[in-house]
Order: C-alpha cells, then sequence, then structure tokens
C-alpha cells in the first residue's frame, strides 16, 4: 500500500511539473479587449 502511494505521489508531482514546464515555453500571450472584443498578442515580459 505504501509503495503504491508513493508512486501516485511522484507521479503527480511529475505531471505538475511537466504541465509548468510546457506553459513556461510559451512566449506570447493572446488578450481579447473586453470593450471592443480586438484580440492580440502580448510578449510574455508584459511590455
Amino acid at each position: 500500500m505504501k509503495k503504491l502511494v508513493v508512486l501516485l505521489v511522484a507521479g503527480v508531482l511529475a505531471f505538475s511539473l511537466a504541465a509548468c514546464a510546457q506553459k513556461a515555453g510559451s512566449e506570447k500571450i493572446r488578450v481579447k479587449c473586453p470593450a471592443c472584443g480586438y484580440e492580440f498578442e502580448l510578449p510574455a515580459h508584459g511590455r
């Protein structure tokens, strides 16, 4: 039982790290203006 719990926790940790790494790779952020609906992309650093 203890091995199963350790394996499950390790799997969840690996999945969360993979999800964070995948998101960090995107360089542009897509934004939609709530007033006019115009969609544009921002650089990752926000400038």
